[in-house]
């Protein structure tokens, strides 16, 4: 039972390392032989966690070439989200506290770009929402886009990457549920008065338009018994 412990404290000191020593992304790793001396573990066991640190990301294995700091990104965050939100049970209540907690950070981030946003913004959002209007998988792009220039305005990095993976984790566990698409001009219409809002540059009105938003989404979700979630239902 000691040996999971143990790998974690490797894997972790490993993390220390990289920071410690200031490693930017794509830089290359410490050799097997520096990291065994440095944390006094054998190779086998610094070999297990490099594993363990490439499947999040952390390092890059780049064969032939050596092993290098990875760029961190949201594909384990995914994964793990995506095991969460499949599971059966409790009526769809784990998506739904992902639309939850969606709808806590995109809320916040829409009231701030409301209250000062750049000349560029508008125009980029108009030209979505008239890209939801028509049929097609451009729609669906086009909402996706939305949402991530809204974020990226907000200037938070970590916001934006999180309101990103909760879109794609949505629409991939939608994907598995659905039946009937929705309307394309459905979808632009439930993204229209947070575009009103943003126009005016009315924080409470903003707020007010993504509640109401994910209040229609969540509507649906209640509606339907579990399976039968539209595959297209676009948030």
């Amino acid at each position: 039972m000691a040996r999971p412990q143990r790998s974690e404290e490797i894997t972790q000191r490993i993390i220390d390392l990289i920071i410690e020593r200031a490693l930017p992304p794509g830089a290359p790793m410490p050799t097997e032989l520096s990291l065994m001396q440095d944390i006094g573990v054998s190779r086998n066991s610094v070999r297990e966690a490099i594993k363990a640190l490439q499947a999040l990301g952390i390092v890059e294995i780049r064969h032939g070439y050596g092993t290098f700091v990875g760029r961190a990104g949201s594909a384990a965050l995914q994964t793990w989200l995506l095991f969460r939100t499949r599971t059966r049970g409790d009526d769809l209540s784990r998506l739904r506290d992902l639309l939850e907690v969606r709808e806590i950070i995109e809320t916040e981030l829409t009231r701030r770009v409301a209250e000062q946003h750049s000349p560029q913004l508008i125009p980029r959002l108009e030209k979505c929402v008239d890209r939801m209007r028509v049929e097609g998988p451009d729609s669906v792009a086009a909402d996706r886009e939305f949402h991530d220039l809204i974020s990226a305005e907000a200037g938070f990095d970590l916001a934006r990457e999180l309101t990103g993976l909760f879109w794609e984790v949505y629409r991939a566990a939608e994907s598995e549920l659905g039946c009937d698409l929705p309307t394309a001009a459905s979808t632009a219409d439930r993204h229209q008065p947070i575009l009103d809002a943003l126009i005016l540059r009315d924080p409470l009105a903003a707020a007010t338009a993504v509640h109401k938003h994910f209040e229609e989404v969540r509507r649906r979700t209640h509606a339907r018994p579990y399976g039968s979630l539209a595959v297209g239902d676009q948030v």
